[in-house]
């Protein structure tokens, strides 16, 4: 009874959404299991509204031929609505829907621009974080950044 609900519960779960690669010439590595992408200029690899640019492009398939996993670099750009990310390197992990970026990340959300070390995108959750990071943060109209907290009389 417990393998016929786990079976249901499996079945049920939604699949991930497709991604999409556009390059100049891609070059098939069967003994390695990877693929290259080269563009000229770019090479363009979207999921959903996340489009992810570099110049290559080299993603690990899994045995359904489907990327797992696509390290980019040379020119990295990761756009998403009014968000840019760029880098140096990027790593895109189709399992937890996650890009990784190294390499003097950095994140611009409208006029606010932040910089770090590393800088994770979880696109599932449409949420950066990003490690040591500085910068300058300016609201959207409407949008107020919260206060310093302060004390409660007889706290």
């Amino acid at each position: 009874m417990i393998g016929a609900c786990l079976a249901l519960v499996l079945a049920a779960a939604p699949p991930s959404p497709p991604v999409t690669v556009v390059a100049e010439e891609v070059q098939y590595l069967y003994k390695e299991g990877k693929v290259v992408f080269t563009g000229k200029p770019l090479v363009t690899l979207t999921r959903e509204d996340a489009t992810l640019t570099c110049r290559r492009l080299v993603a690990e398939n899994d045995a359904a031929g489907k990327i797992r996993r696509a390290v980019c670099t040379g020119d990295v750009k990761l756009t998403r609505g009014p968000r840019t990310v760029t880098c140096e390197t990027a790593i895109y992990e189709e399992k937890t829907a996650r890009v990784t970026c190294t390499g003097n990340p950095i994140l611009q959300d409208g006029e606010s621009v932040m910089k770090g070390d590393v800088l994770a995108y979880d696109l599932a959750e449409d949420r950066a974080t990003l490690t040591s990071a500085k910068g300058t943060i300016v609201p959207q109209p409407g949008q107020e950044l919260p206060g310093p907290r302060r004390k409660e009389p007889g706290k």
